[in-house]
């Protein structure tokens, strides 16, 4: 079954799933929503925001941000 139709059944509009760039940028959307939520999770585990905690935010928020680029361009 091909993902169109996937999220067809969801109701999600099926021209914005035709599109690659859309497709691939929400992937990496997701991708970069799930290094926020990694990053407050280290964050909560350190007890505070360490070097790494804030490095992780950092990559996911310039991830997400490349992936709304890709659904937009």
């Amino acid at each position: 079954m091909d993902i169109a139709l996937w999220f067809a059944a969801v109701g999600a509009p099926g021209s914005f799933w035709d599109s690659p760039s859309n497709v691939s940028g929400v992937v990496v959307l997701g991708f970069g929503l799930a290094a926020i939520v990694l990053s407050f999770g280290l964050a909560k585990v350190f007890k505070r925001f360490n070097g790494v905690a804030w490095m992780v935010l950092g990559a996911g928020v310039a991830i997400s941000a490349y992936g709304i680029w890709r659904m937009g361009g």
